[in-house]
């Protein structure tokens, strides 16, 4: 999952792995987790960079990961599973690390890093480590001095889970019956994918349009029961696009929710006389987005 841009940039990749490791859980899952690490440690590696991937079994769960960023803690009396990804890359700053997990967190990029920083990627993979009974927490001795991610999750995951894993569809975390509609409206191609991953591990239905256009196209068969729509769209910006978006619905309920970076109270104003029931701004708790998901109709 990580590969290409691995090899694109050169960089060398060591696995340290015991391969008598077993862990209980969902496969899929785990795997994005692990692949959204090493896909932002190649990133944020100069190319010819150094990244090692290592997995071991913590049967104490008293190692000290070190401090900073990080969520939660669900350790196992059967054991721990610890699992890091280290590089040599850019580092992180102390200032940026309490927020690292955050939905749409961006930090400072420099005018010749033109790829700068999903702002969902770490959000996706605390969410699913933490479905799991997990932690991940992230560390770094500063600018130039490189990053180490640590996943720790219980080595045997709850029977719920480890059922849901085994079935042909993915596990879902709500109820099917409290399962909602979702319609993601951005043209940050690479953030709205990895948000519409993150709904979708949630077991929402989701579908993705990068302009306004493919939007109202998208909407009349689709029918959403929650609309999130960028404010700095190409073309028609959200504001004129939820007003178009209201017309198409009809008497159709939708709850219109806004993503902003700005969140003055005139900027609130304008949402709300746009049509939005909801302003949002980056960065956002995905906690926060996905409790106002769930009870969109209840």
């Amino acid at each position: 999952m990580a590969s290409r841009l691995l090899e694109q940039r050169s960089h060398r990749l060591t696995v340290d792995v015991d391969r008598t490791l077993v862990w209980q859980g969902d496969p899929v899952r785990l795997a994005q987790a692990v692949a959204n690490l090493l896909t932002n440690a190649a990133r944020y590696t100069d190319i010819g960079g150094e990244i090692l991937l290592s997995a071991r079994r913590d049967d104490e769960g008293g190692d000290d990961i070190g401090s900073g960023s990080g969520s939660g803690s669900g350790e196992s009396a059967d054991g721990t599973i610890v699992i890091q990804v280290r590089d040599n890359g850019i580092g992180i700053a102390a200032e940026m690390l309490p927020h690292l997990f955050d939905l749409f967190y961006q930090g400072p990029r420099k005018i010749d890093r033109p790829e700068g920083g999903l702002g969902i990627g770490l959000a996706l993979v605390k969410n699913l480590v933490e479905l799991h009974g997990g932690s991940v927490t992230a560390t770094s001795e500063g600018p130039g001095h490189g990053s180490e991610f640590t996943i720790r999750l219980p080595a045997h995951a709850s029977a719920a889970l480890v059922a849901a894993a085994h079935r042909e569809e993915p596990a879902a975390v709500v109820a099917p019956g409290d399962a909602r509609r979702v319609l993601l409206v951005d043209d940050n191609v690479d953030s709205v994918q990895a948000l519409a991953q993150l709904l979708t591990a949630y077991g929402h239905h989701v579908q993705v349009a990068y302009d306004p256009v493919s939007a109202l196209r998208i909407v009349e068969r689709f029918a959403p029961d929650v609309a999130v729509l960028d404010i700095g769209l190409p073309v028609m910006d959200g504001y004129e696009l939820v007003r178009r978006l209201r017309e198409a619905l009809g008497e159709h309920p939708c709850r219109f929710v806004a993503l902003t970076g700005y969140g003055q109270e005139t900027d609130r104003d304008r949402s709300k006389a746009a049509g939005f029931g909801q302003h949002l701004v980056k960065p956002v708790s995905p906690d926060a987005l996905l409790r106002l998901i769930e009870d969109t109709g209840r």
